[in-house]
């Protein structure tokens, strides 16, 4: 039998139609499962499941758009680390954005042969990135960190190659910023979503299985273990997945 949030949620509407029918011969004391308190609780169900898809979506979107801005990020730094090693022609300072580079690469090594620049996908000072994921926040602050190194010299960076001048860089790191915040953002109102979702659902004094659990000891009192009633909502399966 199907399982899950939404089952619960849907086994839960039918044990209301199934009160509904009983008409007068439902009429338990307890508040808290009087038709028009399932009632609202069935939409409120609904409507954290409906903000879970929501957000799930929105955070797929999210990291999908950042995912897309940092697409080739790697082959970016190492060509602006070769902008720099040509515009500004000093050695130490080229040294300095190395170190940052081979940051977005960690688990690689020096091979002990120069860059060829004449292969500019291919870095062979450094042996093939690991498959290891980094963390798109530090990644993000590498590039930072270039750009504050660059802006000690930038009257000195003068190059005008398109994706490469300081106005590039900084609109670059803006947009990761942005992009990586917004998909932040997503994940926190989705794991809100997710909160609230369980608490309608799970909460120990008013969730959804607690009430159902009120609802059958009131049905197995009136009208009875043997009733219709009883039978069909005992069969009816909830689970907290």
């Amino acid at each position: 039998m199907e399982t899950g949030h939404a089952k619960n949620v849907a086994n839960f509407e039918t044990i209301i139609i199934i009160l509904t029918a009983l008409g007068v011969n439902y009429n338990p004391a307890q508040a808290l499962i009087l038709l028009p308190a399932l009632q609202t609780k069935l939409t409120e169900a609904k409507a954290a499941l409906d903000a879970v898809d929501a957000a799930e979506a929105e955070y797929a979107v999210k990291v999908d758009e950042i995912q897309a801005e940092m697409e080739g990020l790697y082959k970016w730094v190492v060509n602006l680390k070769r902008t720099v090693e040509v515009d500004i022609n000093d050695a130490a300072f080229t040294r300095n954005i190395q170190t940052i580079v081979n940051r977005f690469n960690s688990d690689s090594r020096d091979t002990g042969l120069p860059d060829d620049p004449n292969t500019p996908d291919v870095d062979e000072s450094r042996t093939a990135r690991s498959t290891s994921q980094r963390s798109r926040d530090n990644q993000i602050a590498y590039v930072a960190d270039i750009l504050a190194l660059i802006n000690t010299k930038r009257d000195q960076y003068t190059t005008t190659d398109a994706g490469y001048t300081l106005a590039d860089i900084e609109a670059k790191l803006d947009r990761l910023n942005t992009k990586n915040n917004a998909a932040r953002a997503a994940y926190a109102a989705r794991g809100n979503a997710y909160d609230n979702r369980d608490r309608v659902l799970y909460d120990k004094d008013t969730g959804v299985l607690k009430l159902v659990k009120l609802i059958k000891t009131q049905l197995a009192r009136k009208p009875g273990k043997q009733s219709a009633a009883y039978q069909q909502i005992n069969a009816l399966e909830f689970s907290k997945p």
